[in-house]
């Protein structure tokens, strides 16, 4: 008796009405590999019927032989493991109708134990393929799907209010096809996602599920570049502030700064060597130009190719040296740089305005452009404190799940494996802080 209680403690297998029989774990092959099969019995005395709910006296329920289940336990050792529960059938005398045994370890009309699909939920809030978890769990893929499905309903969005501070971003989910996502700017939590970031779905989504009161209570919306969300925004949100995420426009200048160098590069002649030594540098050194100004070090000699012991600064000035145009794009591109990293809108504005466009590159324009565009949106983005930080956080780690998935064809699946990743995932994780600490 103490083996076989073993032997359930093993498998956490803690009904006690489940009875292991003499030499119950056996080996031998299944569908072409080595399984252990473990036998045991399910029986007891009901107090009523399942089916009419009449109370068991003087016999009205009796038991009425077994009826065996091959149930999918998860792998113990190397093998994949099942067990064969002889679940005992009952005989009603009052609706003269029959019903099985129940335990907590399997569903009813289910033969994946509840241990099973907890280790595919916990294997889902990793990176890991539908493949990859059902052969980890001895299970189909439709199986592994179907428990993602199941248990992200208790997750999905339930629209009573909104969060005063939201973010907007999009992410790929298929070819030539963008989803939409928005999250709480403070917290980060994933509040919805839609299969389309037009300007109608995002309309006709917040509208039906929001009261009017709940929409006027948002005071900021972060979001990147996308003007279709400035005008959506504006209908649907009246009191909200739209902040450009101050990542997004470092990034547009440091673009704008690279493509100029490239367009300068391209102007040398590669035939003549004095020239092919400026291209070589040029190319070789390019994050050096990128770098924020007041980062490079004045005081270190380094060895760097092509130019030897030098500091970091003389590398920098050299290469400007080479072409005039290149100089005056890398000095607005500073300015640009330092206004922004300093919060200062009043020299952001000025600069913007005040630079001679027929001196930079036409990138540099186009840029200038943009920001001129959305400049009142920036000047929030260097009042508040909120950025898209976290949804970008969030983004990446979406893209991960999608390329080890190889894509999902169907969007309200990617959807639910999104929603278990993040939600369960801190669920978990919060029960394991709260362990460490006690």
């Amino acid at each position: 008796m103490s083996n076989s209680n073993d032997i359930k403690l093993l498998l956490d297998i803690q009904d006690k009405n489940i009875v292991l029989e003499e030499n119950a774990v056996e080996l031998k092959v299944y569908k072409g590999k080595m399984a252990k099969f473990i036998t045991a019995k399910l029986t007891f005395t009901p107090s009523h019927c399942k089916r009419c709910g009449i109370e068991n006296k003087n016999y009205t329920v009796y038991k009425n032989g077994t009826k065996t289940s091959r149930i999918t336990l998860p792998i113990t050792g190397t093998h994949p493991t099942y067990l064969n529960l002889k679940k005992q059938r009952f005989f009603c005398k009052a609706c003269n109708s029959t019903f099985s045994a129940s335990s907590k370890i399997v569903d009813d009309h289910c033969f994946i134990s509840n241990q099973t699909k907890a280790k595919v939920l916990l294997k889902s809030t990793d990176a890991q393929s539908l493949t990859d978890i059902s052969k980890a769990c001895f299970v189909s893929t439709t199986t592994v799907q179907r428990v993602i499905n199941t248990e992200a309903k208790k997750f999905q969005k339930q629209y009573q209010s909104l969060p005063e501070h939201l973010s907007f971003d999009e992410f790929k989910y298929q070819k030539g096809q963008m989803a939409f996502e928005y999250v709480d700017a403070e917290t980060g939590d994933i509040l919805d996602i839609l299969e389309r970031r037009d300007a109608r779905t995002i309309k006709d989504h917040f509208i039906t599920n929001y009261y009017l009161s709940d929409l006027r209570k948002v005071k900021t919306i972060t979001i990147d570049m996308n003007a279709g969300y400035v005008n959506v925004i504006k209908e649907i949100f009246p009191q909200a502030k739209i902040i450009i995420d101050r990542f997004h426009i470092v990034q547009l200048i440091s673009r704008t700064m690279n493509k100029t160098r490239v367009q300068i590069m391209n102007k040398f002649k590669t035939s003549n060597s004095e020239d092919m030594k400026k291209y070589r540098r040029l190319k070789r050194f390019w994050k050096l130009l990128l770098k924020d100004a007041q980062k490079l070090s004045y005081t270190e000699y380094k060895y760097y190719p092509m130019f030897g012991q030098r500091l970091e600064v003389n590398v920098v000035e050299e290469l400007l040296n080479y072409d005039s145009d290149l100089k005056r794009n890398y000095e607005l591109y500073q300015t640009l740089l330092k206004s922004v990293k300093n919060k200062n809108f009043d020299a952001l504005a000025n600069t913007v305005f005040d630079v001679d466009t027929n001196t930079i590159s036409s990138y540099m324009k186009t840029s200038i452009k943009t920001l001129k565009k959305h400049l009142l949106y920036i000047k929030n983005s260097l009042l508040y404190p909120y950025n898209n930080g976290r949804i970008e956080g969030i983004n990446n780690k979406i893209k991960v799940l999608n390329r080890v998935a190889y894509g999902y064809r169907n969007f309200n699946n990617f959807k639910n494996r999104i929603l278990l990743h993040f939600k369960l995932r801190a669920v978990i994780n919060q029960k394991d802080i709260s362990h460490s600490v006690a």
